[in-house]
């Protein structure tokens, strides 16, 4: 499941890269080179706790050229409860930012996100379920106009690799009804997220944001999700962050029985409290 509301180490080069648009092109260095490594409480990706309440090691680094193209990488620790077999994800991502006028910017690319090991084959009980990766690869637009942001996310794939074979109808361990229906896959899934971001002063910024998943020829497994948060940033690139999320329409995650076939279960859906420290460099 996708990385982060925004990977840390894209949005200092973009920041960057912001600040040197009214620049002549000439006077901009030709790559900007941005990274960050950081660890969080819990790794929470659209509203849905991958790491099970663990603290999750993550860092990135981009590239990015003074015409707006960039490539980038960003990991975050994952766990086998939620990801058979995985304990990484690995995203890339590769895109164009520039502006349209004087008061907007642009985003526009393609994020694969990566899970190397995982494979539903590996889920409990080994054997019920076919060989197919979780990895999945969606096409990105965003829109920026001063604190607010808007972002699409379109899957070019099966949505984490959902499927009639992976996660098909049946009644979950939430006692949920749902799943994907016969004979169908999640192709063509989509996330549709507003941000919004706010300067309070003194190295302080709220961030707002709200999203919702739609899941293509699924029942239940579409959801909204939210998130407030605050960072606070000090002195040679430290930050950090104190941050609650929250679902609505989740509840097939709700009581989510670990797919490592260990007998664990944990609410992946619902408010969830988030602590991070963060160093760009």
């Amino acid at each position: 499941m996708n990385a982060p509301y925004q990977n840390p180490a894209i949005g200092a080069a973009l920041a960057l890269f912001a600040l040197a648009l009214p620049a002549a092109a000439e006077d901009a260095p030709e790559f900007t080179v941005a990274s960050n490594v950081g660890v969080v409480s819990d790794y929470v990706s659209r509203g849905l706790q991958l790491n099970w309440g663990n603290p999750a090691l993550q860092g990135g680094v981009d590239v990015m050229h003074r015409s707006g193209w960039y490539v980038a990488a960003w990991g975050s620790q994952v766990t086998d409860n939620f990801y058979a077999g995985g304990a990484l994800e690995l995203d890339l991502y590769a895109g164009h930012r520039g502006s349209i006028g004087d008061a907007l910017t642009y985003d526009a690319g393609l994020a694969a996100y990566f899970y190397p090991g995982a494979n539903y084959r590996k889920a409990a009980p080994v054997g019920a379920y076919p060989d197919k990766r979780y990895d999945t690869t969606e096409a990105v637009f965003g829109i920026t106009w001063r604190w607010l942001n808007l972002k699409y996310s379109h899957c070019l794939t099966d949505y984490y690799g959902y499927d009639d074979r992976t996660v098909p109808l049946s009644v979950w361990n939430s006692g949920v009804f749902g799943g994907v229906d016969a004979g169908k896959g999640t192709r063509g899934s989509g996330y549709l997220e507003a941000n919004a971001n706010f300067n309070l002063g003194d190295a302080y910024t709220l961030g707002l944001h709200a999203g919702h998943q739609s899941v293509a020829n699924s029942s239940k497994l579409s959801y909204s999700d939210y998130k407030l948060g605050m960072t606070k940033a000090f002195a040679d690139g430290w930050t950090a962050s104190l941050a609650v999320t929250a679902t609505q329409g989740a509840e097939l995650y709700r009581n989510f029985l670990s797919v490592a076939g260990n007998g664990k279960t944990a609410n992946v859906d619902g408010v969830h409290w988030l602590l991070g420290v963060n160093k760009a460099f």
